[in-house]
């Protein structure tokens, strides 16, 4: 029996990739371990997306294999090798040493007969699709799509990704079921541009449609929907979250800026009228509704004004949640050749300015949300504080909008849902008191 070790690095797209080449390996032949000094076969999925996620992956790879055992195999897949495949095909002894077998995006076959090919008697388990969930099984990702056919200009996705490919309705159908099955109480929906979903297909359906079916076929399950383009909000999709109640009134959309002028060169879908029409309609269909954004600071050619205009949309249009990023130059895209580039000095004051603005309406929707019960789940007991139990509200995506934690009140009912009060705000994380089950 192999002990295999799994690192997922980047978004939750990778996180699926990496799930599915686990859920591939039977139980009866490899064990999973989270210690590498015992592992016989390392794997690391990597984010290629912008340099400092090329710098994690590269720093994420010395350090394994300075960590499992001399004779282990480190394999390297994700967005990163493919990204540098010709690098990697041409230089990979002399590039990253440390590597014993790498693959990209969409190669699992060939990594699942490399690792086969370690332990040639040992075979192929779980069924095609199958996935061993890497975060707490009360929730998991669907990828409804890869790829994106958008070409903005700073981005890599089209080149590392390719066009925009959607999963068809059947399939996700089908794969919602197996993770129902496997505990999942909310279901992420996740892509390049979900609101993209099914335009690549003649006849397939769309995402209002598809998330109609998921939530009527899985009606004891949550859904929530991630990477929303301004463009692809329309009526339809707000009047399907609004009429389902087991889909999250929770939209993440990426706008990227408010200027119009760095909007058009960043070559975005949405200016400025367009992604204050998408927020307007939101706030009127639903009212409760958060509304999480991010944005890119310091784009070339990003001027005072420009900037100005960016301050002016968060305190005009009132995000519940931002992101703020450094604009990263990357190689093969469009933007990489654009001059006047902004100093790093004041990308990184620019940050800091944002940053204080979103806290604002961060705090000020938390302080609302203090009136009235909330819905949360209780995830895991504190690591340095085991009497409190960590979760998150439903207003609170994985990894992005801060924690929950508990620190009244008794978790009976395992991952919940459950009923709570705010008693603490601490910014980005609150604190509740849990009143019972739904």
């Amino acid at each position: 029996m192999l002990k295999v070790g799994f690192v997922s690095l980047g978004c939750a797209k990778n996180q699926v990739d990496l799930e599915r080449i686990a859920g591939s390996l039977s139980s009866e032949s490899f064990l999973f371990t989270a210690n590498p000094a015992v592992c016989d076969l390392m794997i690391i999925n990597t984010c290629g997306f912008i340099r400092p996620a090329v710098e994690e992956a590269i720093e994420a790879i010395l350090s394994m294999r300075s960590l499992i055992p001399s004779y282990a195999k480190l394999i390297v897949l994700g967005c990163m090798t493919e990204r540098y495949k010709v690098e990697l095909s041409e230089q990979n002894a002399a590039l990253l040493p440390e590597i014993d077998f790498w693959a990209g995006v969409n190669e699992r076959e060939k990594i699942l007969d490399y690792i086969l090919s370690l332990a040639a008697n040992l075979k192929k388990g779980h069924e095609k699709n199958g996935r061993f969930l890497f975060n707490t099984p009360y929730y998991a990702y669907l990828k409804i799509s890869d790829g994106c056919d958008n070409h903005c200009s700073y981005c890599t996705i089209p080149l590392i990704r390719g066009r925009l490919r959607s999963v068809s309705a059947d399939e996700l159908l089908s794969e919602a079921k197996q993770l129902v099955l496997s505990g999942a109480k909310e279901i992420i929906l996740i892509s390049q541009d979900s609101t993209k979903y099914g335009y690549d297909k003649s006849g397939c359906r769309h995402l209002p449609e598809l998330l109609n079916n998921l939530a009527l076929s899985y009606p004891d399950t949550y859904f929530r929907i991630m990477y929303l383009n301004p463009d692809g909000v329309t009526p339809e999709l707000i009047a399907a979250v609004k009429k389902l109640p087991n889909v999250l009134r929770y939209f993440d959309i990426p706008v990227q800026h408010a200027s119009d002028r760095i909007l058009k060169r960043m070559n975005r879908r949405s200016d400025r009228a367009v992604i204050e029409k998408c927020f307007s309609m939101i706030r009127k269909e639903l009212p409760d509704a958060f509304i999480r954004t991010t944005v890119i600071v310091g784009f070339p050619g990003e001027t005072e004004e420009d900037f100005e205009e960016l301050k002016t949309f968060l305190v005009e249009m009132k995000p519940d949640y931002a992101g703020f990023f450094a604009y990263s130059p990357e190689d093969g895209t469009p933007a990489v050749l654009m001059p006047d580039r902004t100093p790093d000095r004041t990308v990184r004051n620019r940050l800091k300015i944002l940053q204080s603005l979103q806290k604002k309406n961060t705090m000020r929707r938390l302080k609302e949300m203090k009136k009235n019960e909330i819905i949360c789940f209780a995830e895991k007991p504190n690591e340095d504080f085991g009497f409190i139990l960590e979760g998150r509200a439903f207003f609170q995506a994985p990894e992005v909008d801060g924690m929950l934690y508990v620190t009244d009140g008794e978790a009976a009912f395992g991952h919940g849902p459950y009923r709570a009060k705010i008693t603490k705000i601490a910014y980005p994380d609150i604190y509740v008191k849990l009143m019972g089950t739904i």
